[in-house]
């Protein structure tokens, strides 16, 4: 049996284990709320990405009307050139005399009229995709806004969140130091020294005759004594303080 003897009574022993035992859940408490508290920032910037690409989005639809409508005004314009140069070759037929003249002038006036037939085709297009694209719109900046309250909720939370890690981690410190003032020293520099060397845990509870840091089972005799809490008992495999939760008794 793997044991190590400290001049204390079975009292004080039973409540230096018990001290060990708070201190190594308040320290994983407190590495927990750490890891919890880095991954805040992440979800604030997740949230904000999000915002943006929203955005982003609106404005680029935004654009794209626009680009259009001044396609479309383009178009429209240029449709009415044509038709002023299609007018006065109208009227300039009137003053040809010779049948080349003439014939060559028609051609032009009908090339004309066929570019404006395509332009009006086009403009037509462009009015169609125009309204598709105001509608899309509108369905985005709807669904923008409910995301963007659903964003501003959650960003409220986590900040929520974020304070009150920070006051519980505040916390525990001081509590953890508390604990740190009643501990034995000498237990307190065996128990860092575990702890540094068994993945940040030095204390292991036992349960059911086995050890719950290896799940190694422990000789009867051993699991009788560890029950007792009045020394200090290392698994004979994993090397860790070996603790018996009385639940009812530290109450």
């Amino acid at each position: 049996m793997v044991h190590f003897f400290w001049a204390l009574a079975g009292d004080k022993m039973k409540k230096q284990l018990q001290l060990l035992w708070k201190l190594q859940t308040l320290e994983q408490q407190i590495e927990e709320a750490q890891r919890e508290k880095v991954t805040y920032p992440l979800e604030l910037e997740r949230l904000r990405v999000s915002l943006r690409a929203q955005e982003e989005q609106q404005e680029e639809e935004k654009r794209r009307i626009e680009d259009i409508e001044k396609e479309r005004i383009a178009m429209e314009g240029e449709l009415e050139l044509e038709n002023e140069r299609i007018k006065r070759s109208q009227l300039k037929l009137l003053e040809i005399k010779t049948n080349k003249e003439y014939q060559a002038l028609l051609k032009e006036i009908e090339m004309g009229k066929e570019r404006n037939s395509q332009r009006e085709e086009e403009i037509i297009r462009l009015l169609d995709e125009i309204d598709h694209l105001k509608a899309d719109y509108v369905n985005t900046v709807e669904r923008a806004s409910k995301e963007k309250e659903a964003i501003k909720l959650e960003t409220t939370i986590i900040k929520e969140q974020m304070e009150k890690v920070e006051q519980d981690i505040g916390q525990w410190h001081q509590t953890r130091e508390k604990i740190i003032m009643e501990t034995d020293p000498e237990l307190l520099k065996r128990y860092n020294t575990l702890k540094e060397k068994r993945n940040g845990i030095a204390i292991v509870l036992v349960k059911n005759e086995g050890c719950q840091g290896c799940y190694v089972n422990i000789p009867p005799q051993m699991y009788n004594e560890v029950q007792k809490n009045n020394e200090i008992i290392l698994c004979p495999n994993c090397h860790r303080i070996l603790y018996w939760e009385n639940k009812d008794a530290e109450k």
